[in-house]
């Protein structure tokens, strides 16, 4: 019998917790165990079985003071509604690494992906065993058409992490394109279903902002499926709360991850919610970040508050970091951006291809 884990998993730091995600082959429970304490994928007591990826959510204190989990997969012959039909037990173990303070932090930035998998994961190999965070910041599966493309998610982080080390997701705007984009929070690390969130790991702290789709509620391409900009009022409010609690202060490094680059005023249709975008890069001014890292623009640059790209006032330095190439031949190449941090808030970024 085959085993049900099929890539390793993948630890996603999002608010005060750790949400460990694993990848199956057929049909399971599953529940993390830390430190003698079991963290069971459930809905409302409920184990859940019918889907190829579980959650399981760890406080994050727990995580980083044990340094190991297990992951737990209980196969499901069949589910009845009395007396199931279950089988044996597949138990994973696995080291964790939490980010801890040293004189450099090594930062994997990766968006754009689009479905490709091997690809990205070389990529994003850039710093091997020394990598301290990966960022998957939007665009991994191709669009949400297919439940089966989020999967890419998980085979990527799993297979630059091996699930040592902690990764902090992003929502990309092809994510909301497709029947299945409904369902995207059931499969992807959320805060309580929200896809922006602060996170904390170690000396890092950080804030996912969610930009929706680029172009207005509108637009014909969208078939009035969306309504990203009451979406991003709501977004808005949470942000306000966000500046007003400063939990971010005691951080020596402070992050600014989205998909899209919103300060960067693009051309119509893609010039919306101007006045927001503005809004809010005065607000991130107040967290004083050490860095914003962005893809989407399938471009890679690095700059500071005033260059090229900045429309609306950096808050902080802009990475974006999201080339993917289509070659004829149906092969692709890949560059994410692998970025070095110093104790003192300095950087370096150097472009990281798969090939």
């Amino acid at each position: 019998m085959t085993q049900l884990l099929s890539c390793p998993p993948s630890v996603f730091a999002v608010e005060d917790e750790y949400q460990i995600c694993a990848l199956v082959e057929g049909e399971c429970t599953m529940w993390a165990e830390v430190d003698g304490v079991a963290y069971y994928d459930h809905s409302n007591g409920i184990l859940r079985s019918g889907r190829f990826l579980h959650i399981a959510r760890v406080p994050l204190k727990a995580l980083e003071r044990a340094r190991r989990y297990t992951v737990c997969l209980e196969r499901i012959n069949e589910r009845k509604p009395y007396f199931t039909d279950y089988g044996e037990t597949e138990r994973h173990e696995y080291a964790f690494q939490p980010v801890r303070l040293k004189e450099k932090l090594r930062v994997i930035n990766l968006a754009d992906s689009h479905s490709t998998v091997e690809e990205p994961i070389r990529s994003g190999s850039y710093f091997g065993d020394k990598l301290d965070l990966l960022v998957l910041n939007g665009d991994i599966p191709n669009h949400s058409g297919d439940i089966n493309y989020f999967k890419a998610i998980y085979q990527i982080a799993g297979g630059i992490t091996g699930g040592r080390v902690p990764c902090v997701f992003s929502r990309g705007n092809h994510d909301m394109r497709g029947i299945y984009a409904e369902q995207l929070a059931d499969y992807t690390p959320t805060a309580g279903g929200r896809s922006y969130f602060t996170f904390r790991t170690g000396p890092i702290w950080g804030i996912v902002l969610d930009a929706g789709e680029d172009k207005p509620d509108g637009n014909p391409e969208y078939g009035h499926t969306i309504c990203c900009a009451a979406f991003r009022a709501e977004e808005e409010a949470f942000l306000d709360r966000v500046l007003k609690e400063g939990a971010w202060k005691d951080a020596p490094i402070r992050l600014i991850v989205s998909h899209h680059p919103f300060a960067f005023k693009i051309h119509p249709p893609f010039d919306i919610e101007q006045e927001r975008y503005a809004r809010w890069c005065r607000k991130l001014r107040k967290i004083k970040a050490t860095a914003w890292l962005s893809g989407h623009l399938h471009q890679w640059f690095v700059e500071l508050p005033g260059e090229e790209h900045d429309s609306y006032g950096y808050p902080c330095p802009m990475i974006c970091t999201s080339l993917i190439e289509n070659r004829e031949d149906g092969t692709h190449r890949h560059t994410a951006g692998a970025i070095t941090f110093a104790r003192d808030g300095s950087f370096s970024v150097a472009a990281s291809a798969s090939e």
